[in-house]
């Protein structure tokens, strides 16, 4: 009887584990870092990298599987094995997004970029584009956090944007950044909603918002090491 009881105890537990074995196969692999997932379908997503709307349904439902299950590496080696948006990543390079977000006086953010144009070094240079970072409680995120295209030292400017008033009629959309181009991502960006300069055609540059007395823009450094003689230099209206 003692040899039957433990036989039946140890068929239980077994059960038990082949169960528990089952259940966990049920569980999708999901990255934790992902708590919010903007895009709720597989071809809203795709209006953010097929533009012309070629890709194939099969390869836009692969993407976006992998997007909001933050499989990283899996999704940037889709996107290079059949040249997506140009190696870029989609969702603007940001996953647990947040959209129409207000900017507020006071706030600091900051960025990489080359000049605007043409710069031979002369005068100030004219600076552009939409992404940056949020500088928060004087906290800084790390090149490698931006997952950037390019090396640091490609960079000609690293500046500091500063928020002057609450009057800009646009907003921003926040977001974590996606691990892209063997950098660790993670970090935050801020995509800013620029509108386009009647006068030019184009998107305002940040030199024509801190004109409008919207922001001020502070160099900080030449990371290329071309243009050592503008750090300091300060762009406000």
């Amino acid at each position: 009887m003692k040899h039957l009881f433990k036989y039946i105890f140890f068929l239980a537990i077994t059960s038990f584990s082949v169960a528990c074995n089952s259940d966990n196969d049920d569980v999708i692999d999901i990255n934790p870092d992902v708590t919010t997932v903007f895009y709720k379908n597989a071809d809203e997503l795709a209006v953010t990298y097929d533009p012309n709307n070629s890709v194939s349904e099969a390869l836009k439902n692969q993407a976006y599987d992998l997007y909001k299950r933050g499989k990283w590496s899996e999704l940037e080696s889709l996107f290079k094995a059949n040249n997506l948006n140009g190696g870029w990543p989609p969702a603007n390079g940001g996953y647990n997004i947040v959209d129409d977000v207000a900017l507020q006086v006071g706030q600091k953010f900051d960025r990489y970029s080359g000049a605007v144009g043409s710069y031979n070094g002369t005068g100030v240079p004219t600076l552009g584009g939409s992404f940056t970072s949020p500088i928060i409680n004087g906290y800084t995120y790390t090149f490698t956090q931006r997952a950037l295209n390019q090396a640091e030292d490609k960079y000609d400017f690293y500046y500091e944007i500063d928020v002057l008033n609450n009057s800009m009629q646009f907003k921003t959309q926040t977001a974590d950044i996606i691990p892209w181009f063997s950098q660790a991502g993670k970090g935050k960006q801020t995509m800013w909603k620029i509108p386009v300069d009647i006068n030019t055609g184009y998107q305002k540059t940040w030199n024509k918002l801190a004109e409008e007395g919207y922001i001020k823009v502070t160099i900080k450094k030449s990371p290329s090491g071309k243009y050592p003689n503008l750090v300091g230099t300060v762009i406000q209206p």
